[in-house]
């Protein structure tokens, strides 16, 4: 067979098994043996050391030609290109490559980025809850103030509604239900209602009972033992006023109420000066009261609430012994430096010292109620408006009873005979007590 065609068929076979061979990886495995096309063996060392010098034109060229494709079949087999592809597979590699380390890289910023968004979205929120719930806190705040002032300057409903308000966005806001509860409590101790002229104050006040009444029973069932006291004497004396002024309620609610709030404590100020205030309304042993408005000021707490229900129980109460009280209390209050209104004082003047209504027993009364100078000074102190008409007149007339009732009778008679003197041209009941003082202590 011609060179020529062996070459041609040697070729031919190569280029069969280097197209059907699976390539391999040249850096962990080589080829086991040569390739194999049928009859004809051909391998790198073969050809190496074949002399193509020794070859005709036409074999030297066969030669070659099958030189270069064994060697690029062994290429194929190992799984790598011929030496031309040699600079394309190296620029891929290298791309290969740079991409492969790049690609973590950008991954890494990728993901520093969402943590550091998501850290950004996290304080961005947190922020925002922050700067929201600091407008809330302080928009509370300024509610709370606000029904703090409407309390002191006596809107209790007003601040009762303040609160409401406040409760309506946080039902378990402690500090608005303690609050509402407080001055809920004081509107019962301030209880006033007005209406038109000539119609009745029934109906206003049971408004503002359904109001008052619902907060306290509330704020029972959450209150501590030492706070049940407070509100249970509230409750009875909002059932008190229910039943006084409202005109809806009868039975003994208030009574029990205050009763029960004793028994948690015997010295409670509320549940003593209510319920000594009650007694005297319904007619109860003045005794019995009077002990209990002195429990009540003995706390030293509500001293102010204590004082208006004492004297407003006994102020005009024309019972044996009512005047002598009054003018008790009114000392106590002198000596203790306590606030009185003029209107209080007038009364107690006008019910316990008037020359002209008083009858002598009833002046007797109240002029033994405490030692002489304290009852001197105290009638003083009641009567400090020295501009009235016969403002010197009566203060002779008062004096003059209260030397005969302490014992000093020449001190009195002269005050007397003094005072006839200059009521010679007068007529009244005073003239005539005069002249029947001096009568009494000439012939005594």
């Amino acid at each position: 067979m011609p060179v020529e065609a062996v070459v041609g068929v040697v070729a031919e076979a190569v280029e069969a098994a280097t197209n059907k061979a699976p390539r391999r990886n040249l850096q962990h495995e080589a080829p086991s043996s040569p390739p194999k096309t049928g009859f004809f063996f051909a391998d790198r060392e073969t050809l190496r050391r074949a002399d193509p010098g020794n070859f005709c034109d036409s074999c030297r060229l066969g030669y070659f030609k099958l030189r270069s494709l064994v060697v690029q079949s062994r290429y194929r087999l190992s799984g790598t290109r011929s030496f031309n592809e040699r600079p394309m597979k190296s620029k891929a590699q290298n791309t290969g490559n740079g991409e492969s380390k790049a690609w973590p890289t950008v991954m890494n910023w990728v993901g520093r980025a969402t943590a550091f968004l998501g850290l950004f979205a996290s304080l961005a929120g947190g922020i925002t809850w922050l700067v929201h719930r600091h407008m809330v806190d302080a928009e509370r705040k300024a509610k709370m103030a606000l029904a703090e002032a409407q309390a002191e300057q006596g809107d209790y409903q007003g601040s009762i509604a303040t609160y409401a308000e406040i409760l309506k966005e946080d039902p378990t806001y402690r500090p608005a239900l303690d609050m509402q509860l407080n001055t809920d409590e004081l509107w019962v101790e301030d209880f006033r209602v007005t209406a038109p002229e000539g119609q009745s104050t029934a109906a206003p006040a049971a408004a503002m009972l359904d109001q008052i009444m619902p907060i306290l029973d509330s704020g029972l069932t959450r209150a501590q033992k030492a706070q049940m006291p407070d509100i249970l004497a509230h409750i009875g004396w909002a059932h008190w006023l229910n039943q006084g002024i409202a005109e809806r309620e009868f039975g003994d609610a208030a009574e029990q109420n205050l009763h029960a709030a004793l028994k948690l404590d015997a010295q409670n100020v509320y549940a003593n000066g209510m319920l000594g205030n009650w007694i005297l309304q319904n007619n109860g042993d003045l005794a019995d009261a009077m002990r209990h408005f002195d429990a009540a000021v003995a706390t030293g707490k509500a001293r102010p609430f204590v004082r208006g229900l004492e004297l407003g129980g006994l102020t005009y109460l024309d019972r044996k012994g009512a005047r002598a009280a009054q003018v008790r209390v009114a000392n106590e209050m002198r000596r203790a430096g306590e606030p009185l209104d003029r209107d209080y004082k007038r009364r107690i003047l006008s019910f316990c010292f008037d020359p002209v209504v008083t009858d002598r027993d009833e002046l007797v009364e109240s002029l033994s109620a405490v030692p002489p100078d304290d009852e001197w000074q105290t009638y003083l102190w009641l009567d400090d408006n020295p501009y009235h008409e016969d403002h010197h007149v009566s203060h002779d007339f008062i004096q003059a009873n209260l030397l005969e009732v302490s014992g000093d009778k020449a001190g009195s008679l002269a005050k007397f005979r003094a005072l006839q003197q200059e009521l010679t041209d007068a007529n009244g009941s005073m003239k005539q007590s005069v002249d029947a003082a001096v009568a009494r202590l000439s012939h005594g």
